[in-house]
């Protein structure tokens, strides 16, 4: 039995307030599979982990966020439907082939790494994918599969070609044990030393008093910066050890809301990279959307965000509104997006610091954007 439900977008609204487990009412935008099981029929097919207790939660604010975004869109080719998965990478390939035996024209999703990895093993994909997330090995994937999410180790790309334009010429890169702390210093690192001169040195996070004494002279120098691989609560430790004149670099992981006054204030000088839709209420792309209630963090917000970016983006590739690939580019609330080939899409994020504890835009995406290309 297929698990999808199917948003018709003339009643969207509906969404809201409704319960898709009950949609019994003709006006409801979800319908049951149980009683009825739906005749083949070209649709968009989001597939999501709604099944999965480590990330079910996260995958209800991607669909809200997703949903969210259909609500301004004046119209689409072709009716949406939710498939609802497990984590398991199996149950995942299975629901993919299902939605495409069923009418899928256009595929939005796996959302977990494993489920991406599943997906891209086929040699070949009968229609085009927009995946929430990435592979360990993007250089052989099927070319109707596209990459987009909120990657860290972009963000750690970023954030060190950002560096580059402090004039210095050593990174202090520090991190601890955690997967993604590697992940986030290996990226880092890689994109720094690309610069004919640029060195850097790791050092382990430890919350030892007399280790972290060390770190005040190991980043003392006028060529060094900092770049910590930290959460926000590690980073707020060391920040009082630090060379106070080292400019020092974060990624978004520092960045736990703007309602964090005292928490923040033990950031103070940090630079750091996120999205506009936490940074920039300004932003004309996220004045246009509203916030979601159920996000319980700034992770959450994050996906909302991803959520949204995904509909959009997904829109510039269907017809007849799609665009050649590498001509993609728009502000989206998760950064600026644009086409790197082979298949990313790619954001660019924004940048901001700590003062007073207080989060201060420093430049645009654009001025970032255009710093890269230098």
């Amino acid at each position: 039995m297929q698990r999808f439900i199917t948003i018709v977008l003339v009643v969207i609204f509906a969404l809201y307030g409704s319960s898709p487990a009950m949609a019994t009412d003709p006006e409801e935008p979800f319908q049951s599979t149980e009683a009825i099981e739906p005749a083949p029929v070209r649709h968009i097919a989001l597939l999501l982990p709604l099944e999965s207790s480590a990330f079910g939660e996260a995958a209800r604010i991607v669909k809200e966020g997703f949903v969210a975004a259909t609500m301004r869109e004046q119209a689409l080719p072709l009716i949406i439907r939710v498939y609802s998965t497990t984590d398991d990478p199996l149950d995942i390939f299975v629901s993919y082939q299902q939605a495409i035996t069923a009418g899928a024209a256009f595929i939005v999703g796996p959302l977990t790494r494993d489920g991406v990895s599943a997906i891209a093993s086929s040699k070949t994909l009968e229609v085009p994918t927009l995946a929430l997330n990435s592979v360990d090995n993007t250089k052989a994937l099927p070319s109707k599969l596209y990459l987009f999410g909120l990657q860290m180790e972009s963000e750690a790309h970023h954030i060190a070609k950002w560096a580059l334009s402090s004039g210095k010429n050593h990174a202090i890169v520090i991190g601890d044990d955690s997967s993604l702390s590697k992940r986030l210093q290996t990226a880092f690192i890689e994109r720094w030393e690309n610069e004919s001169g640029k060195t850097a040195e790791s050092f382990r996070y430890v919350n030892e008093p007399n280790t972290l004494q060390q770190f005040r002279h190991l980043t003392a120098g006028d060529d060094r910066l900092i770049f910590l691989a930290l959460d926000s609560a590690k980073s707020r430790v060391l920040r009082a050890y630090l060379d106070p004149e080292a400019p020092v670099y974060a990624t978004s992981q520092a960045f736990i809301g703007n309602d964090n006054f005292l928490l923040n204030n033990d950031l103070n000088g940090i630079q750091f990279m996120d999205m506009p839709w936490l940074l920039q209420p300004d932003h004309p792309a996220v004045m246009a959307y509203r916030h979601t209630n159920k996000a319980k963090s700034t992770d959450m917000e994050r996906l909302y965000a991803l959520g949204i970016d995904a509909f959009r983006l997904m829109t510039h590739l269907l017809p007849p509104q799609s665009q050649r690939i590498n001509e993609i580019s728009f502000d989206g609330v998760t950064g600026h997006i644009h086409f790197a080939p082979p298949n990313q899409f790619i954001r660019e994020p924004i940048a901001a610091q700590f003062e007073q504890g207080k989060v201060q835009l420093i430049q645009s995406s654009q001025d970032i954007a255009n710093h890269e290309g230098q």
